[in-house]
């Protein structure tokens, strides 16, 4: 039996496998990121931290707040951004974390970004920041900000994210256990968050086990097919296989036992709803359609 033949074949199959499945993706990773691609990232720098691009305030003091946001990264040692655009119809998400790259904002960060065009609204943050906004943070800014965003209170928008930043800063630096939003709502950090795993679609990861999975299929299926051609021992003559020239056989049978076990694993979370207990999570991190890297969550108004 040639094992090379086999090889061969299955290595091929890999290789074609993954030429098809990295046309896919980069085909899709293509139409995704057009836009963001071309998108003028130049109107936007480090020194700003506050955005109305297309003039949705009201009666905001734009000096004023990019002031308020200034001191803020003076004071914890991380940049708060909150920027409004409505030219712009994708992902808000991905928006976000293209902004803090292409203006050079630091590593640090914490940023609301608002796509009016795409009626969506973003919390994106990215080292610390994501350690202070755990998923409990990260939902309960969505929630606080989604009462203004569904009145198109951008003024109120402002204001309420100002304020939890503050809150949640400061009560990470603590390790306290809950805050109270403007509207009276607490916020409980506590959170355990050991016991559950959040996955999120990463098109990276996913072809490198595309291909860690090839290689092991083409190295089963190898030594299968090895195994059933496996020669037995050589012999001239039937006497090797016989004792005594006499061979007696009453009974001839053939017993293939096979037992399968499947065992799930029960996550027990707790939600932290009580204000007791559990121990302080950090937030949950994923990568976009950008490819860029970074914690929070988007939704619509």
């Amino acid at each position: 039996m040639n094992i090379k033949k086999y090889l061969k074949f299955s290595v091929m199959i890999v290789i074609l496998a993954c030429m098809m499945f990295y046309t896919a993706g980069t085909a899709i990773a293509t139409a995704i990121s057009g836009e963001w691609e071309t998108y003028d990232y130049s109107r936007f720098d480090n020194t700003t931290y506050l955005y109305d691009i297309g003039g949705n305030f009201k009666n905001i003091d734009i000096g004023h707040y990019n002031g308020v946001l200034k001191d803020m990264e003076s004071k914890y040692g991380i940049t708060y951004t909150f920027i409004l655009v409505d030219d712009y119809n994708d992902s808000a998400w991905d928006l976000a974390a293209c902004i803090r790259e292409y203006a050079g904002y630091g590593q640090d960060y914490i940023s609301v970004v608002i796509s009016v065009l795409n009626r969506e609204y973003d919390l994106y943050t990215l080292g610390k920041g994501i350690n202070i906004m755990n998923d409990n943070y990260v939902e309960g800014m969505l929630d606080a900000l989604a009462i203004n965003l569904k009145d198109g209170d951008f003024d109120g928008a402002l204001d309420t994210f100002i304020d939890l930043a503050k809150k949640m800063t400061d009560s990470y630096n603590v390790d306290s256990r809950v805050i109270t939003d403007r509207y009276g709502n607490k916020i409980y950090a506590s959170v355990d968050y050991s016991n559950s795993t959040k996955v999120r679609f990463d098109l990276v990861s996913l072809m490198w086990w595309f291909f860690i999975g090839g290689v092991i299929f083409a190295s089963v299926f190898t030594l299968i097919e090895y195994g059933k051609h496996k020669p037995v021992k050589k012999a001239w003559n039937a006497d090797f296989y016989i004792n005594d020239e006499n061979v007696k056989m009453s009974v001839i049978e053939d017993r293939y036992l096979r037992s399968h076990e499947t065992r799930r694993r029960v996550n027990n979370s707790n939600s932290g709803g009580s204000g007791g207990g559990g121990s302080r999570g950090s937030g949950s991190t994923h990568t976009g359609s950008s490819g860029r890297s970074g914690g929070g969550g988007s939704r619509k108004f």
